[in-house]
């Protein structure tokens, strides 16, 4: 609302009424303004702005209801008054359509009583222009709570990718020597090919080639898949038996030697909603932490165990290592973001904390445990369908 007094317009044919409202409100603080005609009225509307319009119905050249309905258009909050020396229902009706704030009729008994309702108008209009100023809020903090949301969605999308290229050197090196044993097949064979006349043997040959090519296609395609963004995937069944053979084997591609044994027993069927590969990336960082953890302390039989079962309504996935374990008093920040145990230089501190927003984001829970007699186990929860 303006910081100037509140303008008050009166519509009367009959000069005297004017008169009598001009000493009523004479000493109210209030802005005036006076006509004797509806056009004039509309031409001041047009003009000015106002906030209560107190009119006759009954005016020589267009009604009140009119000036009214037209004082509406040009500005919603403007409360209005309608009197009149001939009641009837239809007027009173048309009024309330036009969302007049009051209805009076003439001779006004008590002229003072409608500095009453003047008063209730202009404070139901400071409580409409209230209510809109805090809805044009609500929305503008809503929006900026949806494009902070936005935002963090993409930073998260970015972290997690960015975290996921971290690895892909180390992978893509251990995946060079996966291939060169394949490819140093396909070279000799081709070249043996070169040499033979026995079709028998040649055809031999091209087969073992063949199956050569296929295993390098295989390692390539996991590599491509697994170094695309998420977005690219969408939200699918998630055979968790399935994922995490194949994150294992990942992991093992990136390694010249793995350490110690391995085993995964996962329920048959067990599975989620969500994209693939982030939940594969999810179990590439949690092995990838248990192998370190091996590494920085080897016990005598090192173990990585990977074991999934259902429990109710949820599916339950353990990634355990027999490693030294975690400090208890580090426990409660493993999963904050750029906390690491690991030398410098050795990791980037992300690891959990993407695994930590990837369970998150499907609604699930994780947690960290030292185990009985060494090691570490880390505990995801799943719901059977992450929608």
């Amino acid at each position: 609302m303006s910081s100037q007094p509140p303008h008050i317009l009166i519509v009367d044919d009959e000069k005297s009424i004017l008169e009598v409202f001009r000493t009523l409100f004479k000493n109210d603080g209030y802005r005036m303004t006076f006509c004797t005609s509806g056009r004039e009225a509309l031409s001041i509307l047009q003009n000015k702005d106002v906030d209560i319009v107190i009119s006759d119905k009954n005016l020589l050249d267009i009604s009140g209801l009119e000036v009214i309905k037209a004082a509406k258009e040009i500005r919603p909050e403007t409360e209005a008054i309608i009197i009149t020396g001939y009641a009837s229902l239809d007027t009173a009706l048309y009024a309330m359509e036009l969302d007049a704030f009051d209805y009076m009729l003439k001779p006004l008994h008590n002229i003072f009583d409608i500095k009453n309702k003047v008063r209730k108008a202009l404070q139901k209009q400071a409580m409409t222009l209230e209510n809109r100023r805090l809805l044009q809020h609500l929305k503008e903090y809503s929006q900026e709570l949806e494009n902070a949301l936005e935002e963090r969605k993409r930073v998260e999308a970015e972290l997690i990718q960015s975290e996921k290229l971290a690895g892909i050197g180390t992978l893509a090196s251990g995946i060079a020597h996966e291939i060169s044993s394949p490819l140093f097949g396909v070279l000799g064979l081709a070249e043996a090919i070169l040499d033979e006349e026995d079709i028998g043997l040649i055809k031999e040959y091209a087969g073992e080639i063949v199956d050569y090519a296929k295993q390098i296609r295989e390692i390539v395609q996991e590599l491509s898949a697994y170094s695309r963004t998420a977005s690219v995937d969408g939200v699918a069944e998630v055979n968790l038996e399935k994922i995490c053979g194949e994150a294992l084997r990942m992991v093992e591609r990136t390694r010249s030697s793995f350490p110690g044994r391995r085993r995964v027993e996962i329920e048959e069927g067990l599975a989620i909603h969500a994209r693939p590969n982030e939940i594969k990336q999810l179990f590439v960082n949690l092995i990838k932490n248990a192998i370190d953890a091996l590494e920085s302390d080897c016990p005598p039989d090192p173990l990585i165990e990977i074991v999934g079962y259902s429990e109710d309504t949820h599916a339950i996935i353990e990634v355990r290592d027999n490693g030294p374990g975690i400090p208890p008093e580090r426990l409660h920040k493993i999963f904050d973001p750029f906390f690491t145990t690991k030398e410098v230089g050795k990791g980037t501190g992300l690891g959990l904390h993407i695994v930590h927003r990837i369970v998150s984001k499907y609604h699930g829970t994780i947690s960290a445990t030292n185990r009985q007699g060494g090691g570490t186990v880390f505990t995801i929860r799943f719901a059977h369908r992450v929608l």
